[in-house]
């Protein structure tokens, strides 16, 4: 695993943001010309990679899916392969999962399958939920739609090598909703001359805060105020425009719809109340990431034949994931490696992906991938 290892540290060592992973992609494809895919595909999506391992007969294919890109955030760590890169770094594990991958591309040219085909695909921007969409419609015009996907993701506070299943949603929907207002300046002495909309600022936040104690909803709802901007800082001016930004949160899709709807017909209300025009714009949409049933207990029989602790989950994560999309267009399954429970959280500026569990998920994907060979 020491080559393994190598890579992910390289990979840990230059972060790249969504959709300028290109740096990335090279460090991956040229680690994986040692191991010879009988077909490799670049620049999908972006700067996404599919490595292909054929069978020499027909059978199922599946595709194995790792995410390429870090976040906006400065590393505390003082690791020897610490971030390069200033307020960039991988602080969710991509760099991990992009390793584990690659030593499923390792273990497939050992020893070949026999039938069927194996995808490895490296996808660039999960973070911003913009890969998946595009990649499976290019996967599709390339012919590498898969009979089924897969997707592993590590789990801080989970015992360590043990596998995390959704009973069946794995993780939550989420969109962030932007709202723009505007209204009219005037001088500070004079604000009664403006339409100043500060008050309606105040009156959405409290309303998208309130939104989880009402009844209109089947599961946990959230809406999560991220950014406030009222005017430009001048003492002297009583501000005309403002924007407030919120993430809203579901455990289902339909849910996430009745949240969206009541938070943009209760934006507009207010907006009204205080003569205010509106624009609402939605980004970073995630699907519910609602996982097939009969593979999730596939992967769960798999992992006890490897003796590893199988843990279903109360409740989906709160977190998304773009690989909802996968789930939403074919059998599909994301499921947890926990990396100990004591670990650092995800997207925490000391969080780094434990090297010790990197050969954990390899054979579990290693065991999915011959298990469809029987």
């Amino acid at each position: 695993m020491d080559d393994i290892i190598k890579l992910r540290h390289e990979l840990h060592s230059n972060p790249e943001l969504s959709g300028n992973e290109r740096s990335t992609a090279k460090r991956v494809v040229e680690f994986l010309s040692k191991y010879k895919p009988d077909e490799l595909y670049t620049d999908i999506a972006g700067s996404g990679i599919a490595a292909v391992y054929n069978g020499k007969v027909s059978g199922a294919t599946l595709l194995f899916r790792c995410d390429m890109d870090a976040l906006p955030i400065q590393e505390s760590s003082d690791i020897s392969y610490c971030s390069k890169s200033k307020g960039i770094a991988h602080l969710c594990g991509h760099d991990g999962h992009m390793a584990m991958i690659s030593g499923l591309a390792k273990k497939l040219h050992e020893k070949p399958i026999s039938k069927g085909r194996i995808i490895l695909f490296y996808q660039p921007e999960e973070e911003n939920g913009r890969g998946a969409k595009k990649a499976i419609e290019e996967l599709s015009k390339l012919k590498l739609t898969p009979d089924c996907a897969f997707a592993i993701h590590n789990m801080p506070k989970y015992p360590f090598g043990s596998i995390i299943l959704g009973k069946y949603t794995f993780s939550a929907a989420s969109r962030g909703m932007i709202i723009k207002l505007a209204g009219k300046n005037a001088h500070a002495a004079y604000p009664e001359n403006g339409i100043n909309p500060s008050g309606a600022v105040a009156e959405i936040i409290q309303t998208l805060n309130g939104a989880k104690y009402t009844k209109f909803f089947k599961g946990f709802i959230l809406a999560t105020i991220v950014h406030v901007r009222v005017g430009e800082i001048a003492f002297g001016t009583s501000p005309g425009y403002a924007e407030v930004m919120a993430t809203l949160r579901a455990f289902n899709n339909v849910d996430m719809q009745k949240l969206s709807d009541y938070a943009v017909s209760s934006a507009k209300t207010i907006a009204a109340k205080y003569g205010l025009t509106i624009d609402i714009q939605f980004t970073d949409e995630f699907p519910a990431t609602a996982c097939n049933p009969e593979l999730t207990h596939t992967i769960e029989n798999i992992a006890k034949q490897q003796q590893r602790e199988v843990i279903y989950i109360d409740e989906p994560n709160r977190w998304s994931e773009d690989f909802a999309y996968f789930t939403s267009a074919i059998p599909s399954v994301i499921f947890g490696l926990g990396v100990g429970e004591n670990h650092p959280d995800l997207h925490t500026n000391d969080y780094d992906f434990p090297d010790e569990v990197i050969p954990y998920g390899v054979d579990i994907m290693e065991g999915i991938a011959r298990h469809f060979q029987s």
